[in-house]
Formats: C-alpha cells, sequence, structure tokens
C-alpha cells in the first residue's frame, strides 16, 4: 500500500514568499510542525492507503483530465486556520484568483476516481496551501495574535501548469513526497 494524493505545485519565485511569511509566523514559538520547500503543492485529493496496481489506473485518469483541462493563474492571500480559531489544527494560505479553477479541477478528479474505486470526499473542496500543522497549544495565542496581525497577498500569477500525482512515505521527522506521475494541461498562448 502506498499513501498517497494528488496536487498541483506552485513556482520556486512564490515559494520563496511563502517561506518568508512562514519564518514570520515562527517567531511566535507556537508547536507547529512547519511545511519546507519541498512540501509545498496544493492538494486536490487525499487518497491515503492505495495498492500499487491501482497507481497506473490513477495516473491515466489524471492524464485524461489534464489533456481536457487548460493551464491557469492562481493568486494566494490570507492566512486562516482549520476547523477554526478556538481549536486550530492546520494552518492555511488561501487562494484567491484561481479558486474556481482548482475547485473544478478537484470536481473531475473526484469524478473521474469514483469511476475507478475511490468514495468522494464529503467535505467541500476548499483550494489551499497548508502551511503548518498544530502540534499542541503552545504558544497558540501568540500565533493567532501573529496572523490576526499580519497580511499575505501574493498577486503575482502563479501558473498551474501539470497536476501530480505523490507518495507520502511518512518518517519520524515528517513526510517525504515522491512524485510518482506528472500530467500537464492545455497551455494556450
Amino acid at each position: 500500500m502506498l499513501r498517497a494524493f494528488i496536487a498541483v505545485e506552485i513556482d520556486e519565485q512564490s515559494k520563496q514568499k511563502v517561506l518568508e511569511l512562514v519564518s514570520c509566523l515562527k517567531k511566535s514559538c507556537a508547536d507547529v510542525k512547519w511545511l519546507d520547500e519541498t512540501q509545498m503543492h496544493l492538494t486536490l485529493k487525499f487518497l491515503g492507503g492505495v495498492p500499487a496496481d491501482k497507481i497506473n489506473g490513477i495516473s491515466e485518469a489524471l492524464s485524461g483530465i489534464s489533456g481536457a483541462f487548460e493551464s491557469f493563474p492562481i493568486t494566494l492571500s490570507g492566512i486562516g486556520v482549520f476547523p477554526d480559531l478556538k481549536h486550530p489544527a492546520v494552518l492555511w494560505l488561501g487562494v484567491d484568483k484561481g479558486a474556481e479553477s482548482l475547485e473544478t479541477l478537484n470536481d473531475k478528479i473526484e469524478n473521474a476516481l469514483e469511476k475507478i474505486g475511490f468514495q468522494k470526499e464529503k467535505r467541500k473542496f476548499k483550494p489551499h496551501l497548508t502551511l503548518g500543522r498544530v502540534k499542541s497549544s503552545k504558544n497558540m495565542p501568540g500565533l493567532l495574535k501573529l496572523i490576526g496581525n499580519t497580511s499575505f497577498e501574493h498577486k503575482e500569477d502563479i501558473k498551474i501548469n501539470e497536476l501530480s500525482l505523490f507518495q507520502s512515505a511518512l518518517n519520524p521527522k515528517g513526510a517525504i513526497y515522491n512524485k510518482l506521475s506528472t500530467s500537464f494541461f492545455i497551455i494556450r498562448h
């Protein structure tokens, strides 16, 4: 069984902007497992444990979706938490421009994978980039105050050109991601 997910990635320049924000938020000394550059992506569907013999079918489904989908730009803005401010578990960056395209893409993925035996996600999809996962409530009030006083807007377009299937291997230091397949969107000039 492979632990897998489907995601789109952002460019290096955008990653650096996000890492600057993470560096600022780390000053709170909150007990958060912050993402690093290698983990920066927007998850479209978490698959969980997948038998190795299903990987090709997933990759083919993603290739079919991307072959009929045009590349699109997104912008990032707004810092938030899941599930709410009283019980923060995940800190995230929102998607401004391009959110509808990511929602459409997610819907196409959900429908295609349901046909090959994967259950549809019951929760409404909210496009976001995870910044960190809360490990304990230590220094959380300081972090929430810092989030409230910090605005983040990355208004330069981030081109979304490809769809990737990743394996997530867990180890004591965190998850290590390995790209299993990539399919490219139609690019119009």
